[in-house]
């Protein structure tokens, strides 16, 4: 079976953007294994014709809202009208507090099965980021590495028979990105600024589609795909500039689109 990934939405909520904020299908054994769950998730996961039952796993990279706030919506579908077989959601160690603190703004008191609806209705599994700890997740080997941004982030390496597909999450240019990304098949890399902001890319940790491209590069990435752009409008310009950097085509995430490992 290849590996693969399909993604509903790609953007970071670009005042231009249309569609799913953050969120992506990988391709498991039995199912699909979604990551993050950025406003809108659910809707597109839904509009593209795919099943709840086909669900295997959730894994935020970190707790954005762009990244995350939909988690609830997930976890309001998986509870009612009927409730569904827990399944594992897995975020960075230390961060299950903000689950718990979604739980206790939209919890429902009044129906036993929703009044913790995410921590009370997923199986949470804290993940290490130290490039070390592996999971398996429906046939997939997961491993989490750490990524730097303004709260803890991870970026993620999915492997199977060989193939290795790699999100970056939010982050700046550090060690960890660039071992999760290390001969990776398929690197899918935020390209939040289009312009260098040094104060900004040091403070909050992002990248630009040129540092996105150079580190591909150095890292021997087969394929890279920009995503999590300020602006659509930037998508080819930003694949432009990435492609100078990396000396091969780039793609740039949008709704519906899947590559194979």
């Amino acid at each position: 079976m290849s590996l693969s990934v399909e993604v509903l939405g790609a953007n970071a909520t670009a005042p231009d953007a249309v569609g799913a904020a953050s969120g992506y299908l990988v391709q498991g054994q039995t199912g699909v294994v979604k990551v993050d769950a950025g406003p809108g998730t659910m809707m597109a996961f839904m509009q593209a014709g795919h099943q709840l039952e086909d669900l295997r796993a959730i894994v935020l990279t970190h707790l954005h809202a762009d990244h995350s706030i939909d988690i609830m919506t997930w976890a309001y579908r998986w509870t009612f009208p009927t409730v569904k077989p827990s399944i594992p959601l897995y975020v960075p160690r230390g961060e299950t507090y903000q689950l718990e603190s979604y739980d206790d703004l939209y919890g429902i008191p009044t129906l036993p099965t929703m009044k913790r609806p995410i921590t009370g209705t997923f199986d949470i599994r804290e993940m290490e980021r130290d490039g070390e700890s592996s999971f398996e997740v429906d046939g997939l080997t997961l491993t989490a590495y750490p990524a730097r941004h303004a709260v803890p982030s991870a970026a993620l390496r999915f492997e199977r028979d060989g193939k290795s597909i790699v999100f970056s999450s939010d982050t700046g240019d550090c060690d960890g990105l660039r071992a999760a990304a290390q001969g990776a098949n398929v690197f899918i890399a935020e390209a939040t600024y289009l312009d260098p902001n040094p104060e900004a890319m040091a403070a909050h940790g992002h990248l630009t589609p040129a540092l996105a491209g150079e580190i591909a590069k150095e890292c021997g990435v087969k394929k890279l795909v920009l995503t999590h752009l300020s602006f659509s409008s930037d998508a080819e310009e930003s694949a432009k500039r990435a492609e100078a950097t990396f000396g091969s085509p780039v793609e740039v995430a949008v709704p519906g689109l899947r590559i194979t490992a």
